[in-house]
């Protein structure tokens, strides 16, 4: 909540949004609590307002420690009695180290810390000139200065189990109360569900734990990595993560596996090669298999790379990870092998552009077209999202009563190709009718004009495109790109080609590249799709004039 003015709400709009969170936890939850848990929830709740109001407050910011005289919240009065009820009832702690901590100085101005050393220094030098942080690393561990108050700086406690009650509602660490107040404020707007009918995200305490811990660690680990050698946070992840997999439930097997990931390329880009490649032996995803694979490959391990890739051709089933194994393998198979996406680079046309498009490459190529009397347009992604988005509105939040554990859920966490495919079928076949199908997806854009929905851009929102590509894409085309999608949403709705052009009757899809740019798998996917499909496809390579 730090950082954000909803000055037209109520003065303690905070209240009830966790208020919201306890109810929600009580519902879904109340049995699966320990008896900490459990305890924090009934003894919040048995202070006075004013009192949860301060908790609240403390606890929503990110700073650590909070000067008393500081503090200055209009909806609550008698601060210091309330401070003190946080306190006695174990809310709140004062400062009780003999010493200056890091937690602390980080949150003294600069100036303080300066007025700090000085009085504990016996040198004659200015310390105006050094940084905040080397002032900082000057005062950690020294004895608390004479003119240091420890009383007059007050904290909130037990914190872990407030940001817990978070946690069970998101289903994630990394969302909190903040979601609240942006949509509130009207930045966004999510589709209604019925509080009766959100599911919780958890069904059993051991998903609630692994969840919970791989968050803690994640979170840490972000913290730590400038600080501690590589290699420590290697042996950490194996002491304490990697023993998880023996057992781990489904619901946390991709948190598990974004984990491994994430360390993975951390140990890589720090040059830990052997470390990262212990890590990515313990994933199941293609991404790591590819990292294996590249990393093997810089240690001169070509064998085993090789031995790894044809595993990977032949169990990874996604066309844009698939592409890597095969690419791989063609090039160990011949030496003269050019790798695919860099053959159909070379082939390029190239079209040349005045250099002032430097950074804005595409806009210089829509230019060009017009210059050649053709509509052209930005559409990449965008403009077959739309379409697909809006045509399967209905199917995307068909059940409200299924796959929304909370009310800031972009969309149910349920698989779309499994929904009601004869209705999907008969939305796509509105596609022969490119006025009814217009009129339709105009309709549904007019209903729900705002509103999230994972696949529309409603800032991007161009009918004329929209009309432009369906009026010129054969209808069969059109669907089979629009279930290839439906499909494998999660790679799939991506790495369309750039721009569409018209004239006449006339068209095509241009990918465009500048001089260093390069083509991805997945654009590569969607340039052999498109053209088996007779949708004309171009590549342009750009050479600036």
């Amino acid at each position: 909540m730090e950082n954000i003015d909803p000055s037209n709400f109520s003065p303690t709009y905070y209240w009830d949004y966790f208020q919201y969170v306890l109810r929600y936890v009580d519902k879904h939850y109340k049995n699966l609590l320990n008896p900490a848990e459990s305890e924090f929830i009934s003894s919040f709740q048995a202070l006075s307002f004013p009192a949860q109001c301060l908790y609240l407050r403390l606890a929503g910011r990110s700073v650590a420690w909070f000067n008393r005289s500081s503090l200055n919240y209009g909806e609550i009065e008698s601060l210091d009695s309330v401070i003190q009820e946080l306190i006695d009832h174990g809310f709140a702690g004062e400062y009780d180290s003999t010493v200056f901590t890091s937690s602390l100085l980080h949150v003294f101005t600069k100036q303080t810390c300066v007025d700090m050393v000085k009085e504990i220094s016996t040198s004659n030098e200015s310390f105006k000139a050094l940084s905040k942080q080397a002032l900082v690393d000057l005062l950690v561990g020294l004895p608390l200065s004479p003119s240091f108050s420890a009383s007059t700086w007050i904290r909130p406690l037990q914190l872990h189990l407030y940001q817990f009650c978070s946690f069970l509602f998101f289903g994630s660490k990394n969302r909190d109360l903040k979601e609240f107040v942006v949509r509130d404020l009207g930045h966004r707007q999510y589709v209604e569900v019925d509080e009766d009918d959100f599911q919780p995200y958890f069904t059993s305490r051991k998903e609630i734990e692994e969840k919970w811990q791989l968050s803690l660690w994640r979170e840490w680990f972000y913290e730590q990595q400038d600080k501690m050698d590589p290699g420590q946070l290697k042996d950490s992840l194996f002491e304490l993560i990697v023993p998880m997999a023996v057992v781990l439930s489904d619901l946390a097997i991709p948190a598990y596996e974004r984990l491994l990931f994430q360390v993975g390329r951390y140990l890589e880009r720090q040059a830990y090669l052997e470390q990262a490649l212990e890590v990515y032996e313990q994933a199941g995803s293609a991404q790591a298999l590819e990292r294996r694979i590249r990393i093997l490959t810089k240690l001169k391990r070509m064998d085993e790379a090789l031995q790894w890739a044809e595993f990977g051709q032949l169990h990874v089933e996604n066309p844009t990870e698939l592409h890597f194994f095969q690419d791989f393998i063609a090039r160990q198979a011949s030496k003269k092998h050019v790798k695919q996406v860099t053959g159909r680079l070379k082939k390029a046309e190239k079209i040349e552009i005045d250099g002032s498009y430097q950074g804005r490459v595409e806009q210089g190529l829509i230019d060009y077209y017009i210059d050649q009397g053709y509509y052209a347009a930005f559409s990449e992604n965008g403009v077959w999202k739309n379409i697909l988005g809006l045509l399967t509105w209905e199917l995307i939040f068909t059940d409200r009563s299924a796959g929304f554990h909370h009310p800031f859920q972009y969309a149910p966490t349920i698989d779309y190709t499994t929904v009601n495919t004869a209705r999907f079928m008969e939305l796509l076949d509105l596609l022969h009718d490119r006025e009814q199908v217009l009129l339709y997806m105009r309709q549904v854009a007019d209903e729900n004009h705002g509103t999230i929905n994972p696949l529309v851009d409603w800032g991007h929102l161009n009918w004329q495109l929209i009309e432009s590509v369906l009026v010129s894409v054969e209808t069969n085309a059109l669907q089979q790109v629009l279930q290839l999608m439906w499909s494998r949403l999660s790679t799939h709705a991506k790495g369309f080609p750039d721009l569409f052009i018209q004239r006449g009757d006339e068209y095509a899809f241009v990918e465009v590249k500048s001089p260093n740019d390069h083509l991805s798998a997945i654009q590569h996917f969607w340039h052999d799709s498109f053209a088996a499909l007779g949708i004309p496809v171009s590549l342009i390579r750009v050479v600036w004039k």
